[in-house]
């Protein structure tokens, strides 16, 4: 009744209405006060906003509810019934307490006793690969965040190094405000937060230690075999339940018509006595006549074992990765060496004119420039390998 007090057009004009005020107020990014933070705040921030981090934590909610269903399905269900009875011709008369009946009755119900075990373990099979996920989408933003904001240290380097440019060029002036609010958005979609242009302090962002990756990266993470382990047992499950079904249904329940009734007569007060609660225990079996649940478990085991080679079709694939990952880094730490060494040697021998010098001068730049480049390119895989072991320092 109040909902039909209001037609659907007054409920969704209101609700517009306070999305317009909502859309009024939301200000333009280069209006927004700049707040810098430290790596540590961004996290916290991240966590306690980030949109897909929240939806996450609420499937981890959602499945520890479920859990407890199992056990709360053992609680006695306990329910109130009340009419009122007359006929048309008395409605003028007096009314009674007579006229008006109230029950509340009792249920208890144990569930299939050979499903039980199943859906306790099915139940904490699901909270556990929600908590891995979320585990999984965690590191997939610190890593998105670390590129991120690498990148723009970069940016910043490199617009540093043209400014001190020889040849002085214009050419070299960045036109950032397209890249600025890029930035932006991806960060505040990062840390969940809109209200400001934020500043991640570039001394406070974890440094990448290649030697420290370069020892595990040779085998897989245990989160990521984690994960490809839960994906076999989630196909295990599904052939698991198909098979429960050759077992006899066991249900038992405990029955009490009324716990207390206001009907007139003998049949009045409250019951709690073994002639008035009632147990039931059922059995039933049926045969697999028409071979469905033989079809549907031959089917899960081939589902199960294309699932294994599946599995292992994306552990060599990823094997591979991994291996051209530490090959290119490996690469690019010995170029960087040499570059390092060669520019030190630069740096170090006089020059005998200012034509030398000039030239010198030129080579370093050219020589510095390519080393942000190469940097900016190693971004990727830095990214992928804190993705696939998390941040080591």
């Amino acid at each position: 009744m109040l909902l039909q007090s209001c037609s659907v057009e007054q409920h969704v004009a209101a609700s517009s209405e306070k999305l317009q005020n909502q859309y009024s107020g939301i200000e333009a990014w280069n209006k927004l006060p700049v707040r810098t933070i430290t790596w540590k705040q961004a996290l916290a921030m991240m966590k306690a906003n980030n949109l897909e981090y929240l939806r996450m934590q609420q499937a981890i909610s959602k499945s520890e509810r479920q859990e407890t269903y199992i056990y709360t399905d053992l609680i006695p269900g306990v329910s109130y019934y009340s009419y009122f009875t007359r006929s048309l011709g008395d409605l003028t008369n007096n009314l009674h307490s007579e006229d008006f009946v109230h029950d509340v009755n009792i249920s208890f119900y144990l569930p299939t006793l050979t499903q039980l075990p199943y859906r306790v373990y099915a139940a904490k099979a699901s909270t556990f690969a929600s908590i891995k996920a979320l585990e999984a989408k965690e590191r997939e933003h610190i890593s998105k965040l670390y590129l991120l904001q690498r990148t723009h240290s970069l940016s910043v380097k490199e617009k540093e190094l043209n400014a001190r440019n020889p040849e002085k060029k214009p050419d070299y002036l960045l036109k950032a405000s397209d890249t600025e609010i890029k930035k932006w958005h991806e960060t505040a979609s990062l840390l969940g937060d809109y209200s400001a242009r934020w500043q991640i302090l570039p001394s406070s962002v974890p440094k990448f230690n290649w030697a420290r990756y370069k020892k595990i990266a040779g085998r897989l993470d245990e989160l990521t075999v984690c994960m490809f382990a839960m994906e076999l047992e989630k196909v295990r499950l599904s052939q698991y339940s198909v098979a429960l079904n050759y077992l006899p249904t066991v249900n038992t329940s405990l029955y009490s018509p009324s716990l207390f009734s206001s009907t007139g007569g003998t049949y009045s007060g409250t019951f709690l006595d073994s002639d008035d609660t009632k147990l039931n225990l059922g059995i039933s079996y049926s045969l697999d006549t028409d071979l469905k649940n033989w079809n549907t478990y031959c089917d899960s085991k081939e589902l199960y074992q294309l699932a294994k080679k599946e599995t292992l079709s994306k552990m060599i694939k990823l094997k591979h990765t991994l291996d051209t990952l530490r090959q290119s880094m490996d690469e690019y730490y010995a170029w960087r060496s040499f570059m390092h060494k060669r520019m030190e040697h630069l740096r170090s021998t006089p020059t005998m004119s200012a034509e030398d010098f000039l030239e010198s001068e030129k080579t370093l730049f050219g020589m510095e420039s390519e080393l942000i480049n190469q940097e900016k390119a190693s971004l990727e895989s830095e990214a992928a390998l804190i993705q696939q072991y998390g941040i080591l320092q």
